[in-house]
C-alpha cells in the first residue's frame, strides 16, 4: 500500500511549469510577475556554472497529487584544500494544505538519500530553528548558529530607533554602549590615573567618567524621545558621527592601509586572479568571476554592487564586499579577501567609511563564522542583533553520507572551520 506522502527525483526541465508555480505560491517574497518567475527558473535551472540543480517532488496519496518540491544547487567547495562538489539546499516549499511534517519529511529524506547518486559529496543548508527537526530526522547535523551583525554609520539612525523603544530597552542599550566605550577609553591611554577615571574603585561603585557619560547619553535619548528635532540632539548626533568617522580613519591609518577602492556592477578577471592566490579558510566556496556574476549580477531582482579594495601601487584586487541597499541600510551579502586577517579588517573599515560617505545609516550582514571572529567584529564597531521574531534563528546544517572520508568529516563538522556569508547560504 502506498504511503500517504512520497517523493521522487524529477528532471526540472520536464516539470518547469509546476515548479515555477510552486515557487511563486510558496517561496516568492511578495507579488512577482510571471516574466520574473520564468526568468528565475532559467537562472536557477540552467545558468549555474557549477551545474543544474537536482530536484525531488513530493506527492500525496495514490493519485500522486503534487504537494511540494525540494532542490539543491551544486557548488564547488574547497575543504582543507580539496575540491568537492557540495549541494546547497534551496527552493524547498510545500503547498499550504500539506504543511505538516510528513509532507516535508518525505521530500527531504529522499533528497538526502539520493544526493551521492545525484553527483554531490555532501549537502549543506540554512533552515530556521522551527524547521530544523525535519532536517535532523533526515540525517543532518547542526554545525553553528548564524549571527546578524550591524554597524551604525549615522547616530540619528540609532537615536530614532532608541526613541521608539521602551524605557527599559533604552537604559539597557545605553548601558551596553557606554560600557563598551569606557572599556576602549580605559585601554587607550596606559596610565593608572586615566584608567581610574573609567574603572570603578571597588565592585559595584560607579566609575566617574563612565557614570557621567551614561547620564549624558540617557538624557540625550530622552530628549530625542520627546523632540527628535531638538537642536541639542542634532548636535550630539553630528558629534557622534564625526567621532565614528575619525575613529575609522585612525584605525585605517594605524594599519598602514595603502589601498584605493572602486565600485563595479560585475566581477571581472581581477576576481579570478584574487581567487587563484587567496589563502582561504578550511572551508570555502569557489569565488570565480563566473560564479559571482551568476549569483549576484545575472538575475537582476536585487541590485548588487561589488565594493573593491585594490593595492594602490600595482592595482591588484585585495578583497571585495557584495552589497545592496534597502531603506538606506546597507546589506552586505558576501565578502572575500586575499587573507582573513588584517586585510579583511581593512576591507570592512574601508567599506563602512565609503557607505557613510554615501549617506547610508548602517551596514548589516549575516555570517556563520568561528566563535573567535566575533571579538574582531566587535572591535571594529559591529553589534550582534537577534533574528526577527518570525525567524527565531537560522542554523548552518550539514548532511554527510556514512561513506564520507573521516578526515574531511572532522573538518566539515567543526564550527571553527566555517566562514559563510548570507549569499553562500541561500538563494
Amino acid at each position: 500500500m502506498e504511503k500517504v506522502y512520497s517523493a521522487a527525483r524529477v528532471q526540472p526541465d520536464e516539470h518547469r511549469g509546476v515548479l515555477a508555480q510552486l515557487w511563486k505560491e510558496n517561496l516568492a517574497h511578495g507579488e512577482v510577475s510571471q516574466e520574473f518567475v520564468e526568468r528565475r527558473m532559467r537562472w536557477f535551472q540552467e545558468q549555474n556554472p557549477a551545474g543544474p540543480p537536482r530536484t525531488w517532488m513530493g506527492f500525496h496519496g495514490p493519485e500522486r497529487e503534487i504537494i511540494g518540491s525540494g532542490s539543491f544547487y551544486p557548488r564547488d567547495v574547497y575543504v582543507s584544500g580539496r575540491k568537492l562538489k557540495a549541494g546547497v539546499l534551496g527552493d524547498f516549499g510545500v503547498t499550504k494544505a500539506h504543511r505538516i511534517a510528513g509532507a516535508a519529511m518525505s521530500i527531504q529524506r529522499e533528497l538526502a538519500k539520493g544526493c551521492r547518486d545525484a553527483g554531490v559529496d555532501f549537502l549543506f543548508g540554512f533552515p530556521n530553528k522551527a524547521s530544523f527537526p525535519i532536517f535532523q530526522r533526515a540525517g543532518y547535523k547542526k554545525i553553528a548558529d548564524s549571527t546578524i551583525w550591524v554597524r551604525p554609520l549615522m547616530a540619528a539612525y540609532k537615536l530614532n530607533e532608541l526613541a521608539a523603544s521602551s524605557a527599559g530597552e533604552q537604559h539597557s542599550t545605553v548601558s551596553a554602549v557606554v560600557q563598551r566605550v569606557a572599556e576602549r577609553a580605559a585601554s587607550a591611554v596606559p596610565h593608572p590615573r586615566w584608567r581610574a577615571l573609567w574603572e570603578p574603585a571597588e565592585p559595584g561603585a560607579p566609575a566617574p567618567l563612565t557614570q557621567a557619560l551614561s547620564t549624558a547619553a540617557e538624557r540625550a535619548v530622552q530628549r530625542a524621545t520627546v523632540k527628535p528635532d531638538n537642536a541639542l540632539v542634532r548636535a550630539a548626533g553630528r558629534a557622534v558621527d564625526a567621532s565614528m568617522a575619525l575613529r575609522d580613519a585612525a584605525a585605517l591609518l594605524a594599519r598602514g592601509s595603502r589601498v584605493r577602492t572602486e565600485l563595479v556592477d560585475a566581477a571581472d578577471h581581477r576576481f579570478d586572479e584574487l581567487w587563484s592566490r587567496a589563502k582561504p579558510s578550511p572551508i570555502v566556496g569557489e569565488r570565480s568571476a563566473q560564479f559571482l556574476n551568476w549569483r549576484y549580477a545575472q538575475l537582476g531582482n536585487v541590485r548588487y554592487r561589488f565594493f573593491c579594495m585594490l593595492d594602490r601601487h600595482d592595482g591588484r584586487l585585495l578583497g571585495y564586499a557584495v552589497y545592496s541597499v534597502r531603506n538606506n541600510k546597507v546589506e552586505m551579502t558576501d565578502v572575500f579577501c586575499e587573507d582573513s586577517g588584517p586585510l579583511l579588517d581593512a576591507l570592512l573599515l574601508e567599506f563602512c567609511r565609503a557607505m557613510r560617505r554615501e549617506g547610508h545609516v548602517s551596514v548589516g550582514m549575516l555570517l556563520v563564522t568561528p566563535p573567535a571572529f566575533s571579538a574582531r567584529l566587535r572591535a571594529l564597531g559591529f553589534f550582534s542583533r537577534p533574528h526577527p521574531p518570525s525567524v527565531g534563528s537560522r542554523w548552518l546544517i550539514v548532511h554527510l553520507d556514512p561513506s564520507f572520508p573521516d578526515e574531511l568529516r572532522r573538518v566539515l563538522l567543526d564550527p571553527d572551520s566555517w566562514f559563510m556569508t548570507d549569499g553562500e547560504l541561500d538563494v
